[in-house]
């Protein structure tokens, strides 16, 4: 009989979620076939302007130079034990140190992190991981290879194959998004959670359930839930989406001292370059948007969040919503007149932040420009000071 009324009580929830879920399923597939109905129309008037330009991309055939900068870090291969894949990584630092593993997103790979690979391996065992499917790490092709349960075995075997039992987590974009699952799944093995432009899941979905705008903003990852046709629109005109993304003058980097170079931008257009390149990195697209967003647990890791506040990608008001979400002491700093792209548009203000965070100092307190460095500062709030329930 307790059963049958617990069943009762629980059908009002379960409908709630159900319609919760259809409606979000409508909005992303609805935002994905406008956002291809404009995609195919510009390429379209495009195509009758310029058809060779438009239908022509390069195959980079050997790596360009920035990643085979030694100065950056050895490079070196892993075996994660749960996927039988091999992961490559650069590092930096004495491994006797502690582990700080730095986690990119998309399009990038490991050299979006060379800021901080070089900036923190004085204390820090520094390592920027290639993810499955990125870089020259192994790349299956079936899309049930990137579930999130797999994408984070990924980084527990990284922890363990390193030769850890835990890490200051860092991750940006789709790293960011991964690392915050992490930190739910394993707060015994993060120490300290750092994350840039990326919410915590549960705001996410609130965001793009309460504001159209992040809606608008999300269209590309809507799209790329589509077979076939996201990897047709990426790679025409030599990938000028992804350029545009990186590099242009609404998306891309903001800070003119940063922007990437030619050959920085091969660095990371080499692998999604290949045949087949850009089906791994956008399987995490596809087999991300589903019911893991709906996890609503609370983080107990020490955390810092860092917000780019010219994100054209994401709403910076999402940002602002993880405090339901962390019941562990947590900062939000803000970066003005920095882009989606952080760690490479503001690297000297995002390391000194680092610093500060790692170094128990008050990170509520604003960075104030220094001279010689980027002359733009931050807002910043504590959102939380409770105790840390998992904190190590």
């Amino acid at each position: 009989m307790n059963n049958l009324y617990k069943t009762l009580l629980l059908i009002p929830t379960r409908l709630s979620l159900r319609l919760l879920s259809l409606l979000y399923v409508s909005l992303v597939y609805g935002t994905a076939c406008i956002t291809a109905l404009l995609l195919l129309t510009r390429f379209t008037w495009r195509a009758l302007r310029d058809p060779y330009k438009t239908f022509q991309w390069t195959v980079r055939h050997e790596a360009p130079a920035c990643l085979r900068d030694a100065r950056l870090g050895k490079h070196g291969f892993l075996w994660g034990r749960s996927s039988g894949l091999r992961f490559h990584y650069v590092t930096q630092g004495d491994n006797k140190r502690p582990l700080m593993l730095f986690l990119h997103g998309f399009p990038e790979n490991w050299y979006s992190w060379r800021h901080q690979l070089c900036e923190f391996s004085c204390q820090y065992h520094t390592v920027a991981l290639d993810l499955r499917g990125c870089g020259d790490s192994d790349a299956p092709s079936q899309l049930d290879e990137y579930t999130l349960e797999k994408l984070l075995y990924d980084i527990r075997d990284t922890i363990d194959e390193l030769g850890h039992t835990r890490c200051i987590l860092v991750g940006h974009d789709w790293g960011g998004m991964l690392a915050w699952h992490f930190a739910l799944e394993r707060p015994d093995m993060v120490q300290r959670l750092i994350i840039m432009n990326a919410p915590h899941p549960a705001a996410w979905l609130d965001a793009v359930l309460r504001h159209p705008k992040q809606l608008l903003r999300s269209g590309h990852a809507c799209f790329f839930q589509l077979p076939l046709l996201p990897e047709i629109a990426l790679s025409l005109d030599d990938f000028k989406l992804l350029r545009n993304m990186l590099c242009g003058a609404r998306l891309g980097i903001s800070n003119k001292a940063r922007r990437l170079t030619e050959a920085q931008l091969d660095g990371y257009l080499y692998r999604l370059s290949q045949p087949g390149g850009l089906t791994p990195p956008l399987n995490y697209f596809r087999a991300f948007l589903s019911d893991t967003l709906y996890k609503h647990e609370a983080i107990g890791v020490t955390t810092m969040l860092i917000w780019g506040e010219d994100d054209s990608i994401l709403v910076e008001g999402t940002s602002g919503g993880i405090c339901p979400y962390i019941r562990g002491p947590v900062a939000v700093h803000t970066i003005p007149n920095c882009s989606h792209w952080v760690q490479e548009d503001r690297p000297e203000t995002v390391n000194k932040l680092i610093w500060d965070f790692l170094l128990d100092m008050d990170v509520s307190l604003p960075i104030l420009p220094q001279e010689g460095s980027e002359s733009v500062g931050t807002e910043a709030k504590v959102l939380n000071s409770g105790p840390a329930g998992n904190h190590i």
